[in-house]
């Protein structure tokens, strides 16, 4: 019987091969959106899933008292002291970034900067166990001078040999001999890492609190249960009892898995996902799909009037309705199928697409985990099968053979109230798309238009990579401040667009300053930025005590009381000289953070980034000088960037959003249109005699056109009025994770509307307009 069904429904499809086409090609469009995004949720929920210890793995985060803000990092000491206090943890492993920065590797004369080499302890690949191709993991951080390489590191300096027992030169003073080389993870993890070295014990002791530390505990362990513990425990450790600043920490420990989509700490290098854009596009694909299983309805309607006549000849001749069932399922399925195979070219053509906008390199046929994808799709297949046959299959299947063969179809088979539902589906999604899309282009446009509080454009941005350049700087300064096109030169660590920011807690009068995030500059860093000071004044080398002077932002003065505090004494005995507008410091999603300006000196962190303003009117003569002054300085690859694309990149995944739903409304409006040029061919169709007789009493062409219009132009009304709250709420929910955001006016719906008006309008005078203008006698001859 399968075989039977399977050879009529080939036939079927061969015998209407251009509404065929037409349904396969519109689902397929459906399945190639869907399955690219599922594709990229796949791959953002697949970090580091490669470990098979993953699940066993946390990391430390810690507060350092009540407000203030978690830390990804922790001391150094805190590892070895819980595990011997606790028999749940079977191992630890730490790591340090070498200045959060990149290193000068050298080999002969190929140089090149690496990024990511960290200093972990021997026990780290007990934690994560990279298969090495060269080299063993037990023998590969004994001593300090060994490194370990990753396959894309070591082919970079040695090509395809065994590189074991070579040696690597860094930052021109120290020799590494390579130890072992892993291969690379088939799964993407939540830190990039190039390459390793021992960790140096130098830094031990619980006053070095730039640790991020990992913990390997046993099986069967409840998160929540064992965080307890742990800080129950740290209280009773005898350097915690005796220290009151660390009486007041919090631990706080994160699945490694979970690290990349769901971590909030504070100063975390870890890459961060964006659970809320994931949803958002895994929804929205999600309705593309659907809109598309309801146009192959709506396409499988406008044929039921061959299908149903059909159906009455076979129950006729005896099948019975389990068997229609199962003919019409099968049907769909082939169709379906097709679909599927085409949407897999179809997937293959646009990832490049997608992969240029989300920044990945995702592809079908190389899916880390083949097996989960066969799992979705045939799940998704399933249901879009029953999605788009079950019309057919349980509506067809029960027309009465009678009535069918007698010709009284219309109204039986036309089962008005499915059709103009599905109808008024897709326009709902159509309008929901449409609203969507133009709330993100506005939020776009004011992001990128938003007055920031400083001067992004032509700021040209670079790293200090030796100490002696830090200590000659304003020697250095007056060098590049003589470069022609140079107005301004300057320094700071944490520049805007850089999310980490030192975050510090100091007493003041008996009060507690929480959360202050501290930046260290020097005297020309707001000359440089464009800020000027709202009260007081900026830093001068005029006063000689503003080396030791404060500066800080509006938000500071509201959240600490300091509108009468400039010309005082404030924190760590500091001035308060001034105080500078807000600014958009991390990117568009916080507000302005409490913050301080200090110079740099003993007591700061160091000012590793170089800041100059250039006028603009020759920007590349003007960066050709820079670049040879400075390589005169420290003879590394000169690497800079500009700030405001550095900036750009806070919101670059916002960008993308507006550019995917661009594709995304475009594709379901469509699709939408498709499936009402059907339902309005059908209803032509199945209102030629009575278009006809309303033309022989004397109805213009107009008459008609407007009479058809009005039953679908209803439709499309209440699509929009079920759309726009749904709209509104979506949109006004992704808004409220911005703390700077547009405001939702009433144009976007309005818009939205007028667009499903007069594609409405031109879609259904383009199919009735031949059968308005036709004699009445050709609709009535056989009356």
């Amino acid at each position: 019987m399968f075989k039977l069904n399977l050879k009529i429904a080939l036939r079927n499809l061969w015998k209407n091969k251009g509404y065929t086409a037409l349904n396969i090609f519109g689902l397929s469009v459906g399945l190639t959106g869907f399955i690219m995004i599922l594709l990229f949720a796949n791959h953002e929920g697949s970090y580091d899933t490669w470990n098979p210890k993953a699940k066993n793995v946390y990391r430390v985060s810690v507060k350092w008292g009540p407000g203030e803000a978690e830390y990804s990092s922790s001391p150094a000491e805190l590892a070895p002291a819980l595990k011997e206090a606790l028999p749940e943890i079977l191992d630890y492993g730490r790591f340090y970034v070498w200045d959060m920065s990149q290193r000068l590797v050298s080999k002969d004369k190929n140089e090149a900067y690496v990024d990511h080499i960290m200093g972990v302890d021997s026990t780290w690949f007990n934690l994560f166990p990279y298969k090495f191709v060269y080299g063993e993991p037990q023998k590969a951080l004994l001593t300090p001078d060994q490194i370990v390489l990753s396959s894309k590191t070591s082919k970079q300096f040695f090509g395809d040999i065994n590189p074991v027992g070579q040696t690597l030169l860094i930052n021109t003073n120290k020799r590494y001999t390579v130890s072992g080389v892993y291969e690379e993870p088939n799964t993407p993890e939540h830190m990039d890492f190039d390459g390793f070295v021992k960790k140096s014990s130098a830094g031990d002791g619980w006053g070095n609190g730039n640790f991020f530390t990992y913990f390997l505990v046993k099986d069967g362990i409840d998160r929540k249960a064992f965080e307890e513990k742990i800080n129950k425990t740290f209280l009773k450790l005898p350097i915690v009892k005796k220290d009151s600043d660390l009486k007041k920490a919090q631990i706080f420990i994160t699945s490694v898995p979970d690290i990349y989509l769901h971590s909030k700490t504070d100063q975390d290098p870890a890459k961060r996902g964006n659970p809320a854009i994931i949803t958002i596009l895994l929804l929205f694909s999600g309705l593309l799909l659907v809109i598309a299983c309801i146009n192959f309805t709506n396409l499988s309607i406008a044929q039921s009037v061959k299908r149903a006549k059909e159906t009455g000849v076979r129950k006729v001749l005896g099948a019975k309705r389990s068997n229609l069932i199962t003919y019409f399922l099968t049907d769909t399925a082939m169709q379906c199928i097709m679909a599927l195979l085409l949407s897999f070219a179809l997937v293959e053509i646009g990832m490049p697409v997608l992969n240029n906008l989300m920044g990945t390199e995702l592809s079908l046929f190389g899916f880390a985990n083949p097996k989960l994808l066969i799992f979705q799709l045939s799940i998704v297949m399933l249901l879009v099968i029953t999605l788009s046959g079950g019309y057919a299959a349980f509506f067809l299947s029960s027309y009465e053979p009678v009535k069918v063969l007698k010709g009284n179809l219309s109204r039986s088979i036309g089962s008005l109230w499915m059709r103009k539902t599905l109808m008024l589906v897709q326009f709902a999604v159509a309008t929901i798309f449409m609203v969507s899309l133009i709330i993100i282009k506005q939020q776009v446009n004011y992001i990128k238009n938003k007055d920031l509080g400083f001067n992004k454009e032509h700021v040209l941005v670079f790293k200090i990579r030796k100490g002696e350049t830090r200590n000659n700087f304003d020697q250095i300064k007056q060098r590049l401040a003589k470069v022609e096109g140079v107005t301004a030169v300057s320094r700071v660590n944490y520049y805007p667009g850089v999310k980490s920011m030192q975050v510090v807690g100091r007493e003041y009068n008996g009060k507690s300053v929480q959360n202050l995030s501290m930046i260290t500059v020097d005297f020309d860093y707001f000359k440089v930025m464009g800020m000027s000071a709202q009260l007081g004044r900026a830093f001068s080398k005029q006063f000689a005590t503003d080396s030791a002077a404060i500066m800080v932002n509006e938000t500071a003065v509201k959240k600490y009381g300091l509108q009468k505090e400039v010309g005082n004494k404030w924190i760590e005995g500091r001035t308060l000289v001034g105080v500078v507008k807000d600014h958009v410091q991390k990117g568009m999603e916080t507000n302005a953070e409490p913050t301080a300006y200090v110079i740099e000196g003993r007591n700061t962190n160091s000012a590793n980034n170089v800041i100059i303003k250039v006028n603009g009117a020759n920007i590349q003569q003007t960066l050709n000088e820079v670049k040879e002054v400075w390589q005169s300085i420290e003879p590394f690859p000169f690497q800079y960037s500009w700030l405001d694309q550095s900036f750009a990149n806070v919101y670059i995944q916002y960008v993308r959003l507006d550019k995917l739903f661009n594709i995304f409304t475009y594709v379901t409006l469509s699709i939408a249109i498709l499936g009402l040029f059907a339902l309005a061919s059908f209803t032509v169709q199945e209102r030629t005699k009575e278009i006809g007789v309303r033309k022989v009493l004397g109805a213009e062409t107009r008459d008609i056109l407007q009479m058809l219009n009005k039953s679908f132009l209803i439709l499309v009304v209440i699509a929009n009025l079920i759309a726009i709250p749904i709209a509104y709420i979506l949109s006004n929910n992704w808004l409220s994770g911005f703390a700077y955001r547009t405001t939702i006016t009433i144009w976007p719906f309005l818009i939205a509307i007028a667009i499903s008006i007069i594609v409405t309008i031109i879609t259904v005078s383009l199919q009735a307009y031949q059968t308005a203008k036709a004699k009445p006698v050709d609709a009535l001859k056989y009356e």
